[in-house]
């Protein structure tokens, strides 16, 4: 006898209708509930037919990731081989979500409105990746499917967009520093003109620290980095502490200079913790923001109102990370 829908509900003790709902808008059933089904579901080696369920939908069966060309760019992060990680927990997070629902997910990487209105036509539903200028934006108007946008968003409304707080990310370096009681902070950033984000974090920072020196470079060159860690060690006896728009940044001087001051990066790189002095960074979470994104894009699907999430950041601390490691 094949294993259905049915005999899943039956299993799990639930209506066929809450699997259903489990497998195309689980963001509308209890963590519990989902667990049961799933559970239920693995042990009857049920999968759902995602073809049956297209055609009920009337749809495609396909979600759409896109990812911009930023091509042509003094400077984008994403281009950077030490941000691939960053990437991998966005799309880990999209897969936790969608890989329950009866949808499929297809990558795909844009230029221009032409293709995105064409790849509409493709799939039932798009999130868009690192979304950060208006013409990207205007891209994703007008649009006959349901589309979620993140991530460093600022000010829109709009669009359904999940995105982090570059500002409270500031605030949260300064805060950091103030708790160790530092007074003369240097902050290093970069591209400040061009890049939002990086005037934001900047702005949350000088909320606390109005008077911080600020040094710019070139991030990402590897001429820019060198010449960052001359400039920082001429003036190292003026700043008791240092804060950074991304560890990147962070570690080009640390790992140059042992200047022995606590220190603050951005984005919550893997490596931060392997730093054995007063080292923190600012998490923004890819995988947190990309798994509500999923859970945004299938609710949307489900005909819900569009809305805007913001996924605070974190403050973390590499000697507590290295704690946990070597406690486990």
């Amino acid at each position: 006898m094949p294993i259905t829908r049915d005999s899943v509900a039956k299993r799990a003790g639930v209506s066929s209708a809450t699997v259903s709902r489990v497998y195309n808008t689980p963001q509308t059933v209890s963590s519990d509930l989902r667990t049961r089904v799933l559970e239920a579901a693995q042990e009857l080696g049920y999968t759902p037919n995602s073809c049956a369920a297209t055609l009920r939908r009337k749809g495609t069966g396909n979600l759409a990731f896109v990812e911009f060309s930023k091509q042509g760019r003094a400077y984008y992060w994403g281009s950077l081989n030490s941000f691939d990680w960053f990437f991998g927990r966005a799309l880990r997070g999209i897969q936790q979500v969608i890989e329950h629902s009866s949808y499929q997910v297809r990558f795909y990487s844009v230029s221009t409105k032409e293709e995105v209105e064409e790849l509409a036509k493709q799939c039932d539903g798009i999130i868009a990746y690192d979304v950060d200028t208006e013409e990207e934006l205007s891209f994703l108007s007008g649009l006959p499917i349901p589309v979620v946008a993140s991530h460093h968003l600022h000010g829109i409304s709009n669009i359904a967009c999940v995105r982090t707080d570059n500002y409270q990310g500031g605030v949260l370096q300064a805060e950091y520093l103030k708790s160790l009681g530092c007074t003369h902070p240097l902050y290093v950033s970069g591209y400040l003109e061009s890049v939002e984000p990086h005037r934001q974090r900047l702005a949350g920072f000088r909320s606390l620290y109005p008077e911080a020196e600020l040094l710019t470079t070139e991030i990402g060159s590897a001429e820019a980095r060198r010449e960052l860690v001359g400039k920082v060690k001429q003036i190292a006896h003026q700043f008791d502490s240092l804060a950074a728009v991304n560890d990147l940044t962070l570690f080009s001087i640390l790992l140059n200079e042992k200047l022995g001051v606590p220190s603050v990066g951005y984005d919550a790189s893997p490596y931060h913790s392997l730093f054995l002095s007063q080292v923190a960074s600012i998490d923004l979470d890819s995988g947190a923001i990309y798994r509500e994104a999923g859970r945004m894009l299938l609710s949307l699907l489900a005909g819900e109102e569009k809305r805007c999430v913001t996924i605070a950041p974190v403050l973390v601390h590499a000697q507590q990370e290295r704690a946990t490691i070597f406690s486990t």
